[in-house]
């Protein structure tokens, strides 16, 4: 039997919360989930980072982030046969195409697929750049910039649909091949507060309190029932041109957890929505009930730890 062997650590820099995963492999071979370390991201990403690295008590340095639609897209395009520079060429030039942004502000990554197909990934360069720095300033190496759409498959590999309710917006995925698709919706976790400090009209600590505790209970339940409605017209449109038929959803991010909201859109799609759960035997150092409970939050960073495997 070998001995562990770490995994670079998976970072989640959300708008609120920073997660940094570590997972080992253990003597088998095997992605162990050995803990998660939550902090307020705050106004310094690389401060949260370093925080949480502290509270791992780990030597790893190296690390996986993520960027997530809008600042990073996924796209599969045919390319006749040319050689590599002019391939990347063409990729820039479709990409103009699809990003809000001038094209001289994207990055843009060409990697082979199947046959003549070609997964081409764009990213917002100033996005991608604060990422890494965020990472460098608190002391890590980081060698990947994955998208937050693989990351989420990879950590729920079951689900036909994941929702990952952020602070700002709400991330639509759905598993595909060779890349999972991927729609942003404007309405996050921030809005529903800011729905029920209108209702209520006290102060946006006292309603933050209020939704985690109670959920919306009649205040601001507009904006939640305004993300259902985008969630089940995107998931109609999907569904409408997919091959195979939707079975589960599950819910992930902090936002995830809000009262009433799974059944909310269970009802309104008609799929069967839970929150998200790691796979049975994650951890091995953990409680099951912790990461079960915690799963909703901690798989971004988990899927993202776990980018070396799927490689």
């Amino acid at each position: 039997m070998k001995r562990p062997q770490t995994l670079p650590l998976g970072i989640d820099a959300g708008t609120a919360r920073t997660r940094v995963a570590l997972v080992e492999r253990d003597g088998a071979g095997n992605p162990r989930l050995v803990a998660v370390a939550v902090r307020p991201t705050g106004d310094d990403a690389a401060h949260a980072i370093a925080q949480a690295c502290t509270e791992l008590r780990t030597r790893e340095r190296r690390c996986v982030l993520a960027l997530a639609a809008p600042d990073a897209l996924l796209r599969t395009v045919t390319f006749p046969s040319m050689p590599r520079a002019e391939r990347t060429r063409a990729a820039r030039f479709d990409a103009q195409r699809f990003v809000p942004y001038a094209p001289h502000e994207a990055a843009v990554r060409v990697a082979s697929a199947h046959g003549d197909r070609c997964v081409v990934g764009i990213a917002r360069r100033e996005a991608l750049d604060a990422r890494i720095l965020a990472a460098k300033r608190a002391g890590l190496r980081p060698i990947a910039v994955d998208d937050a759409a693989f990351g989420l498959v990879r950590a729920f590999a079951y689900a036909d649909a994941i929702v990952d309710v952020g602070e700002r917006a709400t991330l639509l995925v759905v598993p595909g091949d060779p890349v999972p698709s991927a729609r942003v919706l404007s309405i996050g976790g921030g809005a529903l507060t800011a729905a029920v400090v209108a209702s209520l009209g006290i102060d946006t600590a006292s309603a933050e309190q209020r939704k985690r505790s109670i959920g919306l209970a009649g205040a601001g339940e507009y904006a939640r029932d305004a993300l259902v409605e985008q969630l089940a017209s995107a998931l109609i449109e999907h569904r409408a041109n997919a091959r195979a038929e939707m079975r589960a959803i599950v819910l992930a991010g902090n936002g995830a957890r809000l009262n009433g909201f799974a059944e909310a859109l269970e009802r309104a799609v008609a799929i069967p929505v839970r929150l998200g759960a790691l796979a049975a035997g994650t951890s091995d150092a953990l409680p099951p009930d912790v990461v079960r409970a915690a799963s909703p939050d901690w798989g971004l960073a988990y899927g993202l730890a776990l980018w070396e495997t799927a490689a």
